[in-house]
């Protein structure tokens, strides 16, 4: 697969595509991108996936921030960073990802605008889209002014049905909820695979050495999180899979911060891996953020929380980005 990103390509190629922001890249999306790949083998052509490299919400969030609109406006973070989308398509077996460079002058173009910037690069045969795609300047045009627009610049439009899984329609907003709510097992069957987050390990202050179970400190950006307490899950550092304990919360038997840290104790493991990135997998929650009455209870606690792990889940996970696991 190539990706394409500020280097745009100078010759025209004949594919099939679709555009959207595709975050989660969950079951609902690989219907399309199935579709959109199935048709493309078909026709003898090149798939293309368009997406945005800010999504337009968060960027129109961060322009409300920076005029003093903070309390007008909200952000719900994402389900995918922009590697994770990458690696997503690309097993999905997509040519081309294009993620276009999110910018005022880019959300203010007009739908038609919007179509005729994109067949500047590419020659469009055929357009897949979800039936609530919405496009153009305050995503004001639909399908029936893309209908009009596919007439105008000469390509076939294709409209797919909304997927649904046990009668429930499978969303980005719905994963975010159960997400965010603590349902892991329920995202994770919407998404088609494990959730997962990918950051950086950063210095923490070292609790977890002084209790005698290390942690990693990921720092993570503008992503949604599931709520506070312990979660059983796996490192992934590398293209290597850990068995890890992940702790996200304000470690209230320890510290009176606000701040909520995401850590995640890997297990029977001693390695220096400051500033690598990792990738962290959620199984399923083992139990909610408590304040315990001692430093004794606490690591007992722990512990206690480790051997649950371990004897529930002894077999390493696959990649978190291949299909769901248990």
């Amino acid at each position: 697969m190539k990706t394409i990103y500020k280097k745009l390509p100078s010759n025209k190629r004949d594919c099939i595509v679709t555009i959207g922001a595709f975050d989660g890249v969950h079951l609902g999306h690989q219907f399309i991108l199935n579709k959109v790949k199935q048709e493309a083998q078909r026709a003898g052509l090149s798939s293309l996936v368009i997406t945005f490299d800010i999504s337009p919400k968060h960027f129109r969030f961060k322009d409300k921030i920076r005029k003093g609109l903070k309390g007008k406006c909200y952000f719900p973070g994402y389900i995918t960073d922009l590697r994770q989308k990458e690696i997503l398509m690309e097993n999905l077996g997509i040519d081309y990802l294009w993620f276009l460079k999110t910018s005022k002058s880019l959300l203010y173009l007009s739908a038609d605008n919007f179509i005729s910037y994109i067949c500047r690069y590419f020659k469009i045969s055929k357009m897949i889209v979800g039936q609530d795609f919405r496009f153009g300047y305050a995503r004001r045009a639909d399908k029936k002014i893309l209908k009009k627009l596919s007439d105008k610049y000469n390509f076939e439009l294709f409209v797919l049905g909304k997927v649904s899984k046990n009668k429930t329609v499978i969303s980005s907003s719905l994963i975010r909820k159960c997400i965010s709510k603590g349902e892991l097992k329920e995202a994770s069957r919407l998404l088609g695979r494990n959730f997962s987050l990918s950051g950086k390990i950063v210095k923490g202050r070292g609790q977890g050495i002084k209790l005698g179970f290390p942690t990693a400190n990921v720092r993570i950006f503008n992503h949604v999180m599931p709520p506070g307490g312990v979660y059983s899950g796996y490192a992934i550092i590398g293209k290597k899979r850990y068995l890890s304990a992940i702790n996200i919360g304000r470690n209230p038997t320890l510290t009176s911060a606000k701040k909520t840290t995401f850590e995640v104790h890997i297990i029977n493991f001693k390695k220096n891996i400051l500033d690598k990135e990792i990738e962290v997998v959620f199984l399923d929650k083992v139990r909610r953020e408590k304040r315990f009455s001692s430093i004794t209870k606490l690591k007992s606690a722990i512990q206690k929380d480790i051997n649950l792990i371990t004897a529930k889940y002894s077999v390493p996970a696959p990649n978190s980005l291949q299909p769901l696991v248990s």
